[in-house]
């Protein structure tokens, strides 16, 4: 009963505010040994306003807790004051080594973070990529040799069409017999005070050749400041019958001129080409163009045997019979296909010379019967 009454009874903790102890509660061994004289209780060991009795509810005093609130304020803030002093003074101090440590430490970090982003590169891999790299530089220096090279022209062309030393002065035509020169300058479209390289030379040539004598044009700057037109012109060889006119012709076939005049040409009969198409510029249509390549080798031998003055038309409607009308000897001579024209022009001259005088006709087309046939 005894024992039960003492686990029953309350234990008491007692804090000691001015020696700041705190008196916990002993663990009782599971033996308890007796105490043989145990100090007798009286008032004075407990000093009631100086204990906290835990377990026993105590009505504070007003005065005496305001200054234990003031108390733990002041004490709360030197506290933060200490760590804030705390945090800026450091209790330690740094060594030399330490800080060499640290440093050695980070630049192996640093280091060891390089080897793992960079893997190891093969010689051949490092070939390669320095040949690619070479590459690039050729080509990058290529490029700007390029755009140097064209800021270069474009700086000089710049000056030449700009500057007023290129501007034409004198415009020089030669080679004109049939054409005068001012028509030619005209129809070339070149003006003084022109700059010399702001033309084209293909659209003054196209100019010039609008009239149908100029067969060819050259033309020449001559820096600074002079343009020279070389033009060759177009012979007239033979004439058309047209109306009461003449169509002149070369002996290509081109049609120079219609005029009234009467040039004194072999005159062309027996052509295919429409009096629509003939029209200075134009040409004669394909199949007299052929022809003419015949008519022009027998006009050849005829001059080199002295008989083109007798000549004053050639038939080429038929092609296997070319005709030549003598119509100053009164005489019409039958060449056949002109082959071996030469001979021909040979026997021609002979039985001219022989039947001078006499109207008819001169058989030449084969070689081995030739004769005469007097008019009757």
């Amino acid at each position: 009963m005894f024992k039960k009454k003492k686990r029953d009874e309350l234990d008491f903790y007692y804090l000691s505010k001015d020696n700041k102890r705190v008196h916990k509660k002993k663990k009782h061994p599971k033996k308890k040994l007796k105490k043989k004289n145990p100090e007798p209780m009286n008032d004075n060991m407990f000093d009631i306003d100086n204990e906290i009795v835990i377990g026993v509810t105590v009505l504070p005093d007003k005065n005496k807790s305001v200054q234990n609130n003031k108390k733990r304020k002041k004490k709360k803030g030197q506290a933060k004051k200490n760590k804030n002093n705390n945090k800026r003074q450091p209790d330690f101090d740094i060594s030399d080594d330490m800080i060499n440590k640290t440093y050695n430490r980070n630049n192996q970090n640093n280091y060891n973070k390089k080897r793992k982003k960079y893997k190891k590169i093969s010689p051949e891999e490092e070939r390669k990529r320095r040949i690619r790299k070479q590459k690039r530089l050729k080509i990058i220096k290529f490029i700007l040799k390029l755009l140097l090279f064209i800021a270069i022209i474009a700086g000089i062309l710049a000056f030449l069409f700009i500057s007023p030393v290129f501007n034409i002065k004198d415009i020089e035509v030669s080679g004109n017999n049939k054409i005068n020169a001012e028509e030619i300058k005209s129809l070339s479209t070149l003006s003084l005070d022109q700059n010399i390289f702001r033309f084209s030379k293909e659209n003054v040539n196209n100019g010039i050749k609008q009239n149908a004598y100029i067969e060819s044009v050259v033309i020449t700057r001559k820096l600074p400041n002079k343009v020279e037109i070389i033009v060759t012109e177009r012979t007239p060889s033979y004439q058309i019958k047209f109306g009461n006119a003449y169509a002149y012709i070369d002996e290509n076939g081109n049609i120079l001129e219609i005029n009234k005049e009467d040039l004194k040409l072999p005159l062309l009969t027996g052509y295919n080409t429409t009096e629509d198409n003939l029209k200075p510029g134009n040409k004669l249509v394909e199949e007299d163009t052929a022809k003419l390549a015949t008519v022009n080798s027998i006009i050849k031998s005829a001059k080199t045997n002295e008989v083109y003055d007798k000549i004053t038309s050639i038939d080429i409607s038929n092609d296997e019979e070319y005709k030549l009308g003598l119509k100053t000897e009164k005489k019409t001579a039958y060449l056949g296909d002109a082959t071996n024209i030469n001979d021909r022009m040979l026997l021609l001259k002979e039985i001219l010379s022989k039947e001078k005088g006499n109207e008819g006709e001169i058989f030449i087309n084969n070689l081995e019967k030739v004769f005469f046939r007097e008019k009757v």
